[in-house]
């Protein structure tokens, strides 16, 4: 009787064991930090701009270069090929920790493939617009939410449905560069 008990117990332990290991069919992924992401396809997001203008309005830019490359090219007029780039216009000189919504956002524009050629961005393929003629480019709703924004980090998140359905989803948490120029 003594075996049959233990017996018993090992192939409880056992069943319990099996059972709440987890499904191998489950294919649902988190979604990345640091990217951009559209119709399956992920875009490495490795630098940040935050630049407040006078104007009323702030400015971010996230780019799949380094800040050496971008500021390289930018500054000493060296090409640099096969930038992705999402750029927007917060309305808004001082940004803050909250969720923007879609009229908030008063430009955006999102591109790969795109060079920089004496000191300019250029060409590229638009695969979101604020207002382009291809009107499937264009995003119907989207928000911005800035979780974090501090001197030396911040997170942030955005999602934007073009006319023709498809989702642009973003994410960056990490160490960005503040181009305000309001110091002198």
């Amino acid at each position: 009787m003594k075996k049959i008990n233990k017996l018993l117990i090992l192939f409880c332990l056992a069943l319990t064991v099996f059972s709440c290991s987890s499904d191998d069919d489950n294919t649902q992924q988190p979604q990345g930090t640091n990217v951009i992401t559209l119709n399956n396809e992920t875009y490495v997001v490795n630098t940040v701009i935050v630049e407040p203008s006078v104007g009323g309005n702030t400015f971010i830019s996230l780019i799949n270069k380094s800040e050496a490359e971008v500021f390289d090219a930018i500054d000493n007029g060296t090409q640099l090929n096969n930038i992705n780039v999402f750029n927007m216009r917060i309305n808004q000189s001082s940004l803050g920790e909250q969720t923007y919504s879609f009229s908030d956002i008063s430009n955006f524009e999102f591109s790969v493939n795109a060079q920089i050629i004496n000191g300019e961005l250029e060409n590229g393929d638009i695969l979101l617009d604020r207002n382009n003629v291809d009107t499937n480019l264009n995003a119907s709703t989207g928000s911005f939410t800035l979780d974090l924004y501090a001197v030396d980090e911040i997170e942030l998140s955005f999602q934007f449905t073009r006319n023709d359905g498809k989702i642009i989803n973003g994410s960056y948490k990490g160490s960005y560069i503040s181009m305000d120029n309001t110091d002198g």
